[in-house]
């Protein structure tokens, strides 16, 4: 069906629905708009293209071809230097200016529980080298949504894609995620400067407010000063494995279990999020909070593993998430 019009195209909406989840997808960033369980919307999205736009939030989108953010913008691949937008301060985010969550995705395959779609990145696109094939699969599994990333590119290239869904699984009409309860599978989360870029340094989450390793309430430490930079969390966290984190939610008895093949989990709670036109109300800060499986924020540029894709090599990486009502 057609959900708006963006640059005279119009945007089209697709579902997937099975006897416990529906999804609705639109082609314009390969987006999700909601996501109900047992009939329940627990994700935020616009009703419209403008009021995405003017959210600046990323809201469902697939993210790439970087996540996160590069210092400075810039990084050497190949003994070449490239100069990436400033879209984040003096940094990098997200892919830049016109990432993936502006384009027009094709689709491929479309059926009852899957949507399969396709978009070519152009050498260069946002400074980016080499030209991507890039695809996202997304699958109803009985109680899983499983999103399954490839890319190939002709050239060494970045490649780190994600989904910035903003999640509040006591309902996308519930006002803030403070009845929401989160436990992460990490020992570290990283340093990072006020600009949110990493330090070299990894810190134990042991006796900090970082330490989610015990399911707790998400907005307990809102108010620590640790968080008050972020107003909330805004932090990348180093997984001990494909288990990455539960949410849940006693309201609604939602439980959400994400697993993923990517190494970390920047935990964001929307606290710069604007006020923002959403489907049944208005969002405000810590209306959602996001999970976004990626590598570490500015890898490129630091001593860890870095998302690099090789000339004619296929990457792919996952995200799932498997939902049960208690």
């Amino acid at each position: 069906m057609i959900y708006d019009k963006y640059n005279n195209k119009d945007v089209c909406l697709y579902k997937l629905e099975n006897n416990f989840i529906s999804i609705d997808i639109t082609d314009l960033g390969a987006r999700i708009n909601a996501l109900r369980i047992n009939g329940k919307d627990i994700v935020l999205g616009t009703n419209n293209v403008l009021d995405y736009l003017a959210s600046n939030s990323y809201m469902g989108a697939t993210i790439g071809r970087v996540a996160n953010r590069i210092e400075n913008g810039t990084f050497r691949l190949n003994n070449k230097n490239y100069q990436l937008a400033k879209n984040d301060g003096s940094n990098h985010l997200h892919g830049g200016n016109f990432g993936f969550d502006k384009q027009f995705f094709e689709v491929l395959e479309h059926n009852e529980t899957a949507l399969k779609l396709h978009y070519y990145s152009h050498d260069l696109e946002e400074n980016y080298p080499g030209n991507l094939d890039f695809y996202v699969t997304y699958i109803l599994e009985k109680d899983t949504l499983a999103i399954y990333y490839e890319g190939k590119s002709d050239q060494d290239t970045l490649f780190n894609p994600t989904n910035h869904t903003y999640f509040n699984l006591c309902g996308e009409d519930v006002n803030s995620i403070e009845d929401n309860y989160l436990e992460i599978n990490a020992d570290f989360y990283n340093e990072a400067r006020l600009d949110l870029i990493p330090t070299s340094k990894l810190i134990e989450v042991t006796n900090t407010v970082f330490d989610f390793r015990k399911m707790k309430k998400i907005t307990q430490d809102f108010k620590a000063n640790e968080l008050k930079n972020t107003n909330g969390y805004d932090h990348n966290y180093i997984l001990k494995s494909n288990k990455a984190c539960v949410a849940y939610s006693p309201k609604t008895k939602i439980k959400m279990e994400l697993e993923t093949n990517l190494p970390c989990l920047q935990l964001y709670t929307a606290g710069a999020l604007k006020l923002t036109n959403g489907k049944t109300r208005t969002y405000d800060k810590h209306s959602g909070f996001c999970l976004e499986p990626q590598f570490m924020p500015n890898a490129i540029n630091m001593d860890v593993t870095k998302p690099i894709l090789k000339a004619n090599e296929i990457a792919n990486y996952y995200i799932k998430y498997k939902f049960v009502v208690e």
